[in-house]
């Protein structure tokens, strides 16, 4: 296909996987406690004081604790040989198997994670071709194939969707296969119950195609994206990287490798700027205004703080429908919108218009609004 031709975008089809075993709020709430008693062993042991009370309220919490501030019930985590690539897999080859996409036809992978199977190499997007069973030859000829590995946070997934949307529009791609996949229970801190309480996994794959440009269900006007880096330390990972790698086995124990947030800032910086000027600067770039909203699916980071954003959209002129995952899979990142998409199937009539809009760390937005022009295939193995 030429890089000149002009082409519009449509989602055919999305496939989600989660992981069998579900953990509940209480088996959380009890793993925090188990953690609070070792570091309390450790301290002992030093020659340190046990926690004081301040300390000792970052292990405690409760179902109860966790419905009401939190919004989630359960998770779903994956068993220690399986990684992010297994979730993509596991995603992927159902759509396959429920759809009339031939593994042949798939010119493109875009891969979104903040969990990678492999620290530096082999991308994710590689061994997913290789799964799936994507030939890399035309004969003897190397065959043009578009492998992307993404990532920006809780924001991956809509990054991925543009990346998938400036391939097919460009006429470089006609068939891309966007992953949004997580295995979110590798980067828990058990120090801390801001993350502990939120992480889960999941993997999923969208199929997205070339259409006419009369049929494009989003348009260049309708993406919009946003990032704030001076406010990047309010969610990280404080060691393991190129900046900061881990320097002896405390750095371990501490969990200093994994991810860390300041809840309280998170909720002061985000719920405003989504809830408010975000999407007003989305809705203006496309010329829509909020009434015009049939579905809004957001980043599934929080229940509760999703409900404080919707309230505003509400007073904004909202009346539309509201797709999420209930609340049984916690936050899976970059799998978030297209599990809640999947869940939600009937909803998504012909016709319809949409928001879809994440949030995370960066700190960083992204959001797509358009239309769905034709019927959707969604399959799911939950």
């Amino acid at each position: 296909m030429s890089a000149t031709q002009n082409f519009g975008m449509r989602i055919h089809a999305i496939a989600a996987y989660a992981p069998r075993q579900k953990v509940t709020n209480s088996r959380i709430a009890a793993r925090l406690r188990m953690e609070r008693m070792r570091v309390n062993a450790e301290n002992r042991h030093n020659g340190l004081g046990k926690l004081d009370r301040k300390q000792e309220k970052v292990y405690k919490t409760s179902d109860r604790w966790i419905q009401r501030f939190i919004g989630f019930r359960e998770r779903r985590f994956a068993a220690e040989d399986e990684g992010t690539i297994d979730l993509a897999a596991r995603a992927a080859l159902l759509l396959l198997d429920k759809t009339e996409l031939k593994p042949s036809q798939i010119d493109g992978i875009v891969f979104g994670s903040v969990t990678p199977s492999y620290l530096n190499s082999p991308p994710d997007s590689a061994m997913l071709q290789d799964r799936l069973g994507i030939p890399a030859y035309d004969g003897d000829t190397p065959r043009d194939f578009h492998c992307i590995d993404c990532s920006l946070a809780c924001s991956t997934w809509m990054a991925s969707l543009l990346h998938a949307y400036l391939l097919i529009s460009s006429g470089m791609a006609r068939n891309v296969l966007v992953v949004g996949a997580d295995k979110m229970s590798s980067t828990i801190n058990w120090r801390d119950r801001a993350f502990a309480t939120v992480l889960g996994d999941a993997g999923t794959a969208t199929w997205c195609s070339a259409v006419a440009p009369e049929e494009d269900w989003f348009g260049p006007r309708r993406f919009w994206s946003w990032a704030s880096g001076r406010d990047g330390g309010v969610i990280m990972t404080p060691m393991g990287g190129s900046s900061h790698p881990i320097s002896s086995a405390m750095d371990i124990i501490e969990y200093k490798n994994r991810l860390a947030m300041d809840g309280a800032m998170v909720k002061e910086l985000i719920v405003p700027l989504v809830g408010g000027p975000g999407i007003e600067a989305a809705l203006g770039k496309a010329g829509w205004t909020m009434d015009m909203l049939d579905l809004a699916t957001l980043h599934e980071a929080n229940l509760t703080l999703n409900d404080d954003i919707f309230r505003q959209w509400k007073q904004r002129g909202f009346s539309g429908k509201v797709l999420d995952a209930g609340g049984l899979f916690g936050n899976t990142t970059a799998a978030t919108i297209p599990l809640a998409l999947a869940l939600n199937s009937e909803a998504l009539t012909v016709g319809s218009r949409f928001v879809w809009m994440a949030f995370g760390g960066g700190l960083s937005a992204s959001s797509v609004l358009g239309q769905i022009k034709h019927p959707v295939t969604c399959v799911s193995a939950v």
